[in-house]
């Protein structure tokens, strides 16, 4: 039985999904800072009812062969957002309604028809930190939602930046795609063939 296999049947998946793995689950150095679940972010409220960050099973086996790497290196991912439900995108658009900052929500006939790669499970938010789990210096806090956090910025000094550099760079490694407004926002490659989903975070 391949440990694949396993983690399915220990039920690590979102609402019996089998294509949503916790990407925690396989590499247990993964650090989580799952933001949404929590006060601590843009809305001031926690619309997320659990602290889990769920994945497709192909994104969340590439983000444990990053960290695998980093991890040689005496570093190591933080995850902030995951998986978001595409109910909560729609929240997100009321709140910032940019594109270059928050996917917009689009329904046809009562279903999603355009919405975020997070809500497809093929997105994720993340940052650097060291052997003890401290957070690297960057060009700005997570959702930051100004020209500063954009990746040809360079307003940051040259610690922050070359760190940011060096997550790009561990991240498009492993075929990620970095979002240009948001130094912390990555896509994996191929996140057109997995559907939009408003499956709630249990």
């Amino acid at each position: 039985m391949t440990i694949l296999l396993k983690i399915f049947l220990a039920g690590l998946t979102l609402a019996g999904n089998a294509d949503f793995l916790e990407p925690a689950r396989l590499d247990g150095s993964i650090a989580l800072d799952l933001r949404y679940a929590t006060k601590n972010n843009f809305t001031h409220k926690k619309v997320y009812p659990s602290a889990r960050c769920l994945l497709r099973a192909e994104v969340a086996e590439a983000l444990a062969r990053v960290q695998r790497k980093l991890r040689d290196r005496g570093l190591g991912l933080k995850l902030w957002d995951c998986y978001r439900p595409f109910s909560v995108q729609k929240k997100f658009w009321l709140l910032v309604p940019d594109e270059r900052y928050v996917a917009r929500p689009v329904e046809r006939n009562g279903k999603p028809h355009e919405g975020s790669k997070h809500n497809r499970g093929a997105a994720v938010d993340l940052t650097l930190v060291d052997a003890k789990g401290n957070e690297l210096e960057m060009p700005t806090a997570f959702d930051d939602f100004s020209e500063r956090a954009h990746r040809n910025s360079k307003q940051a000094g040259a610690r922050a930046l070359e760190n940011a550099k060096l997550l790009e760079g561990a991240m498009v490694a492993e075929g990620f795609v970095p979002l240009a407004t948001e130094w912390w926002h990555f896509d994996y490659q191929g996140w057109e063939k997995y559907p939009l989903s408003d499956q709630p975070l249990e």
